[in-house]
């Protein structure tokens, strides 16, 4: 039978280990705020732990550098951003809907949020070591959106065609969320999504094998 001291050294355990967690989240949603804000080239470990109000060893004590902090943030936001998109889709009273599910996918392009990735898959492209980090997110977010209704209608192709499909769509969206946000032509959007929408419906109608 366990003593009342051994319940309330086993009660501070858990609640070290709860203030631990929640500082490590402190320190990701400020990494993610950062980059959106700043850009990747502004993320420090001085703004991070400003932001976060945790020193600079509460930092060091949960990540060993400021790269796999950087590396967990770039985890979370492709967490959350599959979890957002898989919850609308699944909402959508017809999941092979082009039209609702690409709005979707476009929402979730030009979610702020995004922009984390966006920031780190270009600084990636001269930086090996976060590129390789990045693919593991990459692909985990890709296989996410696709088996989770992310082009359900893409199910009667190969499957090869079906994922260049959807990651024509993903490049063709996240390169709208960049230029968008710098260069802002709102009176576009409808229309750009439209042009989307129908390049998708003539390749179905193109290359899809009836079931």
């Amino acid at each position: 039978m366990r003593s009342l001291e051994d319940s309330v050294v086993t009660a501070g355990r858990r609640t070290q280990a709860q203030r631990r967690a929640e500082t490590r989240e402190a320190l990701i949603e400020a990494t993610i705020q950062a980059i959106v804000e700043k850009g990747h080239a502004g993320v420090t470990v001085n703004e991070v732990c400003r932001r976060a109000g945790v020193s600079h060893g509460g930092l060091f004590g949960r990540f060993d550098s400021l790269f796999d902090l950087v590396a967990a943030a770039a985890a979370e936001v492709g967490r959350r951003q599959i979890d957002g998109f898989v919850a609308k889709v699944a909402a959508l009273p017809d999941r092979r809907d082009i039209d609702a599910v690409l709005a979707i996918w476009l929402d979730a392009a030009r979610d702020p949020i995004n922009t984390v990735w966006l920031e780190l898959t270009i600084a990636a492209r001269t930086d090996a070591q976060l590129r390789e980090r990045l693919s593991v997110v990459r692909d985990e977010y890709a296989a996410a959106m696709m088996a989770d209704g992310g082009l359900a209608a893409t199910r009667g192709l190969p499957p090869a065609q079906s994922v260049a499909l959807g990651s024509i769509v993903i490049f063709c969206f996240d390169g709208f969320a960049i230029h968008t946000g710098t260069f802002p032509q709102p009176e576009l959007d409808a229309l750009r999504l439209e042009a989307m929408t129908e390049m998708v419906r003539m390749y179905l109608k193109a290359h899809l094998v009836n079931d």
